[in-house]
């Protein structure tokens, strides 16, 4: 290294997003209004939303695909998976069965799970390899509710990504936003039987951008806490 190495400014490149949140709340469809997706379907979860996409029924499904996107011409913009806990059930598959495993709990301490990590950076090289050709990376989750243990406070229950510990971390540090849809709740007043009640209700849809007590999410873009959907 040189000092002709010296960037002056940072090179911009298309963002790797996270969007989770409960079903059929509109992530699929968000996916769909990005620029020019192309949707990389484990799930089977596009319903009745119009987007081009291929099928994928396995590990290599989605790895080759990655591949014929990062070296054929194309106009796609960006690459959607939807979604990556159901990707995380193909890939556990793989291992098992690269290791003669009958599940992913076999080998004890937690070893198969840290194996699943190996393959797991294997898909965010692919991943790099997209984006370093211009495409963004948009990647759907389903949510979960965890307990959060942090030893200055009282452990609380928090919206988090349905996957793996290990694989959450790893995939929230290669992206540069982890968002959280949901339908924002408020109140209203109805008469009842014995008088006025106030009840909670879902409102409009919306994400999410910055971690609160309630859910995980995150960026590097300096977004207001909330957007709507």
């Amino acid at each position: 290294m040189s000092l002709a190495d010296i960037r002056k400014k940072s090179v911009q490149k298309p963002p790797r997003i996270i969007v989770h949140g409960e079903a059929a709340v509109g992530k699929t469809y968000l996916a769909s209004q990005t620029k020019n997706p192309i949707m990389l379907d484990v799930e089977d979860g596009l319903g009745k939303i119009q987007m081009d996409n291929i099928p994928c029924k396995s590990y290599a499904d989605v790895m080759e695909n990655l591949d014929e996107l990062a070296v054929e011409k194309h106009e796609y913009k960006t690459v959607c998976i939807d979604s990556l806990d159901w990707f995380e059930r193909l890939l556990w598959e793989k291992v098992c069965a690269d290791n003669n495993w009958a599940s992913i709990d076999q080998p004890s301490y937690g070893k198969g799970y840290a194996e699943t990590l190996r393959y797991w950076g294997q898909y965010i090289e692919k991943l790099n390899k997209l984006r370093d050709k211009g495409m963004m990376i948009f990647q759907i989750c389903h949510s979960e509710v965890r307990k959060v243990e942090d030893p200055r406070i009282e452990a609380y229950d928090r919206y988090s990504l349905k996957l793996h510990k290990k694989a959450s971390e790893l995939l929230l540090e290669h992206s540069d936003a982890c968002f959280f849809a949901a339908k924002k709740l408020g109140t209203i007043k109805w008469q009842g039987k014995s008088g006025m009640t106030t009840k909670t209700v879902s409102v409009d849809r919306i994400i999410y951008t910055n971690n609160d007590p309630a859910n995980l999410a995150n960026n590097r873009y300096n977004l207001p806490d909330d957007l709507p959907m």
